[in-house]
């Protein structure tokens, strides 16, 4: 199945740190400032190619890269590899067709990801823009609260049970891909694999590592105990 474009921002924006100066000044952690995110200017010619080819007006981010996908600007020998891959997986690349889901389940599989690793930040971010773009409630419920998968579609069933036994297991069993393949092809279970495998990398490599928080006053939408 393939789908068209559909340019979906995730709700939470840029992280901005108005009082910034003050916060350096009160902390010793380096990553406060750094989390401001990398300023056109300050990147080589190289590295300006690298932040155009994401930040233009076709993309969802013609205002600048938001954290956490700015953090990888950091490097923008990463960053030149790294964000070409993420546009794939998360939008469908340059046509737009590349991906085998329409955007419903492919937030699904992003929620099911954040669900896993227990990213606070990530599912915050996307349930609403799941709910924005058809994903119905009792669908991301039954990832949120861990529910039975039941009586749900096949491909959500589907797309639900891949991703546990992915993180859970950290493999997927001969069974489940079976049955991915067959609802989805070897290439769409090929890039469901990598699209969920992608957010775990995106929480460690930017969450984790330059302690990226929900902004202040956002309400946290997943029951982590």
């Amino acid at each position: 199945m393939r789908r068209a474009v559909s340019w979906v921002l995730v709700p939470i924006a840029v992280v901005a740190l108005a009082d910034s100066a003050l916060a350096q000044a009160a902390s010793p952690d380096p990553r406060v400032q750094l989390r401001e995110g990398v300023k056109r200017d300050d990147l080589t010619p190289e590295a300006q190619k690298t932040y155009d080819a994401v930040v233009n007006a076709t993309t969802p981010y013609g205002r600048g890269l938001p954290a956490p996908i700015g953090m990888w600007m950091h490097s923008p020998g990463m960053a030149e590899h790294v964000l070409p891959l993420y546009m794939y997986l998360r939008f469908g690349g340059d046509s737009g067709d590349a991906m085998y889901f329409p955007v419903r389940l492919t937030e699904l599989a992003i929620l099911v990801a954040a669900r896993e690793i227990n990213s606070q930040y990530q599912w915050t971010s996307h349930e609403p823009t799941a709910l924005k773009v058809g994903l119905e409630q009792n669908v991301i419920d039954v990832v949120k609260y861990r529910r039975s998968v039941d009586g749900l579609g096949e491909k959500e069933a589907t797309i639900i049970r891949f991703g546990r036994e992915l993180f859970g297991s950290r493999r997927v069993s001969a069974e489940t891909f079976a049955q991915a393949a067959r609802v989805f092809g070897t290439p769409g279970v090929t890039d469901l694999a990598g699209l969920m495998a992608f957010y775990e990398f995106l929480f460690l490599s930017s969450n984790a590592t330059f302690d990226i928080q929900m902004p202040p006053g956002e309400q946290p939408l997943l029951p982590i105990p």
